[in-house]
């Protein structure tokens, strides 16, 4: 296969450990990656502002961070916008009216802040894990004000998130990109939208052939990346389909899956 140029890796369950750490082993094995010049992108759902910290503790420079499963393009440093594909106002409320009418609890991204109708511990879990305050909106929040750049259904109930899936998927596939990035995370955005689809235009835009991109992930949101090439690694935690989908399949978040990898498979060659 052809020399790796750039490395995607998703945050969340793949790059961070369980407590949401960075190994020093880690931070090492990306620094020498970077001293070789190949580049380093961060491709998440997560929003920018809970991504941006972690490529400045790496020290990636002012390079794009993919964010909102592909919707959303920032430059991590500059904090510069390159991207930022909302949703069409009509679907984006007919998705909140219907969560609405079955007591299902959202979030709503709009301009990288998060809206909650509501408090509780659900939304405690979220903003330690991300790292970001939520703005709750009570009532409100089910009229929206401006197009979101992405809406989420956040249930631990595995029946419950099924009827979620099958609910939106049946009413709203037609124009959103839906993913499941946790089993409790039920995620949409524009259609069209994915982490691949982002990360090929920045190989475009940089001039990297796809056959020279390696990537890292363990979700359904991640497989759009494992389908740009052969280099591609789900961790040992990934979900079934993610490694279905993979090349490669390295150790787990919590083992530095992603650090054994890039050592065995770029420095050592």
């Amino acid at each position: 296969m052809a020399p790796v140029k750039m490395i995607a890796i998703d945050l969340d369950d793949t790059l961070l450990h369980d407590d949401i750490s960075l190994s020093d082993y880690t931070k090492d094995i990306l620094r020498k990656v970077m001293e070789r010049n190949i580049r380093i992108v961060i491709a998440t759902g997560r929003m920018f502002q809970a991504a941006r910290p972690w490529g400045q503790a790496i020290g990636l420079g002012d390079v794009p961070l993919i964010c909102y499963t592909g919707a959303f393009v920032g430059l991590c440093e500059s904090g510069r916008v390159l991207r930022d594909v909302t949703m069409d106002m009509e679907t984006a409320q007919g998705i909140i009216d219907t969560a609405h009418e079955r007591g299902w609890y959202m979030h709503a991204y709009i301009d990288d802040e998060v809206y909650v109708p509501f408090r509780d511990e659900r939304t405690e879990s979220y903003e330690k894990q991300c790292g970001v305050s939520a703005h709750v909106l009570g009532e409100d929040f089910w009229t929206l004000a401006k197009e979101p750049t992405k809406l989420l259904i956040f249930d631990r109930d595995p029946q419950v998130m099924a009827e979620v899936e099958r609910v939106l998927s049946e009413k709203f596939s037609y124009a959103t990109n839906q993913v499941k990035s946790k089993p409790e995370f039920f995620e949409m955005n524009r259609k069209g939208m994915s982490k691949g689809a982002a990360l090929a235009e920045l190989c475009d835009r940089w001039g990297i052939s796809l056959s020279g991109l390696m990537t890292f992930g363990n979700g359904h949101n991640d497989i759009s990346m494992f389908n740009l090439t052969d280099w591609s690694f789900a961790v040992e935690n990934a979900a079934e389909s993610a490694k279905a989908a993979a090349h490669f399949i390295t150790a787990s978040n919590n083992e530095d899956g992603v650090a054994k990898a890039i050592e065995k498979y770029v420095l050592e060659v």
